[in-house]
């Protein structure tokens, strides 16, 4: 597993045991990583780069999962 990979893992774990999602998997498409996860009983997707551009790669999916999280409030 990539390090980057590993790093968002670690934050939705995170965001997981602090109770902001209910659940989490890891995939992959034909061109990116995706973390699909579930709040309130609905599953959202949010594709992420293998080996990002710039070191902000985990905090940038943890933003992307806050906004879809208040996109589904």
């Amino acid at each position: 597993m990539d390090r980057n990979v590993r790093e968002v893992k670690k934050v939705a774990e995170e965001l997981l045991s602090n109770g902001e999602i209910e659940d989490f998997t890891l995939g992959h498409d034909k061109r990116h990583h995706r973390i699909e996860f579930k709040f309130k009983g609905k599953w959202s997707s949010i594709p992420f780069a293998q080996s990002p551009r710039t070191p902000y790669g985990p905090n940038y999916a943890r933003q992307q999962i806050r906004r879809r999280i208040k996109a589904m409030s």
